[in-house]
């Protein structure tokens, strides 16, 4: 999950297609994610315990939130994703995504980024993988 995180950020979307099912892969639009990740500014990942599942050999779960900003909003979701072990590679094939309360950012509230910093003096917060002016 961190890899699929950090190509979210980086806005790797070959990494991201390609480490999906091949059913997802084809369901997939590739203009909204390209969208959505050019976008959005990746501030957090957090792995969160499991709910009581059976873990096997040939599938596993993963339980995390992320929290992004698009514009002077601070979004969030929940998601418990499920992998397949396919010829030793653990490919993303679904997942139950809960929306969390989004979140209006002032300029002089904290940075979400954790930078200590107020937000209207942090670093721009353009979208992921691209440099700041």
């Amino acid at each position: 999950m961190r890899s699929r995180y950090s190509a979210f950020c980086c806005q790797d979307l070959s990494y991201l297609q390609h480490s999906c099912v091949a059913a997802l892969q084809a369901e997939q639009s590739p203009e909204q994610l390209h969208d959505f990740v050019h976008h959005a500014h990746f501030v957090g990942l957090q792995i969160l315990p499991l709910p009581k599942l059976t873990q096997t050999a040939n599938e596993g779960h993963v339980h995390f939130q992320v929290s992004y900003l698009l514009g002077h909003q601070l979004h969030s979701f929940r998601e418990l994703s499920r992998f397949k072990n396919q010829q030793g590679c653990w490919l993303y094939s679904s997942g139950d995504v809960t929306e969390l309360a989004t979140q209006k950012i002032g300029r002089n509230d904290p940075c979400p980024c954790g930078s200590g910093r107020k937000f209207k003096s942090c670093l721009p917060h353009q979208p992921s993988g691209q440099a700041a002016a």
